[in-house]
Order: C-alpha cells, then structure tokens, then sequence
C-alpha cells in the first residue's frame, strides 16, 4: 500500500516536474520523467514535447491547477493522479470534463516516473471512439459544421484524428514507416492508433524478420488490419488504393501480419476501442496551486 505521505511528497512532485518541464519547453526533463518504452514517451518520440501541452491541457493557459484523486492500484504499482485546470475564480470541486487531466506512474529505477497521460477523467479516459463521437456531436451542435478553435478541443481532436502533429523523422525507422504513419496521419488516425500501427509492424518484424521489398505492401496491410481495430468497415480494395499496390501483394501480407502475431478479433494490443481498465483500490484527495 502506498501512503497518503508517499503520493505526496514523491508521486505528486513528478506530475508538478512534468508540467513544469511543458511550460519550459524543456524536452530533455520531460523525457527525464517517462518510463521508457511507455505511451507517454512514445507520444514525446512521435510528436517532440509540444504534445505536452495538449495531454496536460497547458493549452488552457490557466495557472492553478486542483488535485482530485489519487488512485492505487495493483497493490501499489501503479498510481492514477487526477488534476483539473479550473476556470479562474471557480468554486472548489467546481469543474467540467474539459479541464481534467489523469496521469499514471509506477516505480522505475527507483524513482516515480510517467507511463501514460490522458486529457480526461481516469474512470473515464479519452480514447480514439469516443473522441471521435465528441467531435461529431460537437460538429453538429456548431453553426458552421466545423471543429472549435478554442483550446478546449485540442486533446479531443488530437485522439480523434481531426488534429494532426507531423511525426517526427526518429520516430519512424524505416520504409514502411516513412509510408505509413504519414498514411494514416492523412487519413484522420488519431495518435494512439498510430502508435499501435507502429507497434504492430515492429512486433511482426522482429518475430518474421520479413523481407523488406515493396514496403507499400507491408504499410497496406498493416493499415488494412489497422482499420479493422478501429472497426473503419475498409474494404481491402479502398485500403490497396492508398498505397497503389496490388491486392495480390497485400493479402497474403495481411494473412502472414495475423498469423505471426496471432491476432484474432479485437485485440487490446492495438486497438483503442477500449482503454485500459483501472480497478479502484484506494484514493486520496487535495488541492495545490
């Protein structure tokens, strides 16, 4: 069990680094603070540390922030820290979804460090399906049928797909990747999604070690299974298209994709129709600002 005392004075500090380290646009403390390997650096791989400030929702540009729950679980290996950015003079607990943040750590080295932020509630955290469901109704509810401008959005959009930070060169290690995120970027992906593209072809090229000719074909497929995670309803003929192979390359890439990494179905690996499930152990709550 992780006290009170701990959450305070080394887990809480961490998050409080992170935001700090944001506002200084200083990308060496941020990746100082991330577990390796772990969503949140890979964000910071992808898209540098401006992203940053749309997980953290420093894009509000306000400057108190309020702790409301302090999360256990697994018998403390992991911590859930959930803060708001409240409106200024706002009432204490009085916030609305746009201004909650929840960000979850584990011991590493050590040291308390950052597996993963999500500009949302840690009982309900944004995923790619429900940020697109927001924009959608938020479209409809606007005049002009578009997306909001204002800062609220941008982690919405960002999961969405409707907000798109270009990947980073270092992020992407070969052809196929040179091919395919920028595909899917174009193709309104949101970030998690491409992400888990990339971790899908990584896991098959180490375990196949395929031949790495054509890469079109390989970026295809991957996208073709991509899209079948998020459930996009993609014929393998539109897919082909995109990247102007033959259907004869792709399909039996795509089969080879599945079978080594014996993908069936949903699976949770790479699809971001369901986010990471958190049981409630223990909690605790408080203010800073």
């Amino acid at each position: 069990m992780v006290s009170e005392q701990i959450v305070w004075n080394d887990v809480w500090p961490t998050v409080e680094k992170l935001i700090a380290a944001t506002l200084d646009e200083d990308g060496a403390t941020i990746e100082s603070l991330l577990v390796p390997g772990e969503q949140a650096q890979q964000m910071l791989e992808f898209f540098g540390f401006q992203v940053f400030d749309v997980l953290l929702k420093t894009v509000l540009g306000r400057g108190n922030l309020a702790v409301t729950r302090a999360i256990e679980t697994e018998n403390g290996r992991f911590i859930h820290i959930e803060y708001t950015w409240p409106e200024p003079g706002a009432e204490p607990n009085n916030y609305t979804a746009a201004d909650v943040v929840s960000v979850s750590l584990t011991q590493f080295d050590g040291e308390w460090k950052i597996i993963d932020v999500n500009p949302a509630s840690t009982d309900m955290p944004l995923t790619g399906p429900r940020a697109r469901g927001v924009l959608a109704s938020t479209q409809a509810l606007t005049e002009s049928g578009k997306v909001p401008s204002e800062p609220w959005i941008l982690p919405i959009a960002f999961f969405g797909g409707a907000l798109q930070i270009p990947v980073q060169a270092e992020a992407m290690a070969d052809e196929v990747e040179r091919v395919l995120l920028p595909g899917l970027q174009h193709r309104t992906y949101g970030a998690v999604s491409l992400i888990r593209a990339r971790k899908m072809w990584r896991l098959f090229k180490e375990k196949a070690s395929p031949d790495l000719s054509k890469p079109a074909g390989w970026a295809a497929a991957i996208e073709f299974i991509m899209s079948e995670q998020n459930m996009r309803q993609l014929t393998q003929a539109a897919v082909r298209k995109n990247y102007e192979v033959n259907l004869s390359l792709m399909v039996p890439r795509i089969k080879q994709i599945k079978k080594t990494l014996k993908i069936q179905g949903q699976d949770e690996r790479f699809s971001d129709l369901q986010p990471t499930r958190i049981v409630f152990d223990d909690q605790a709550g408080g203010n800073s600002e």
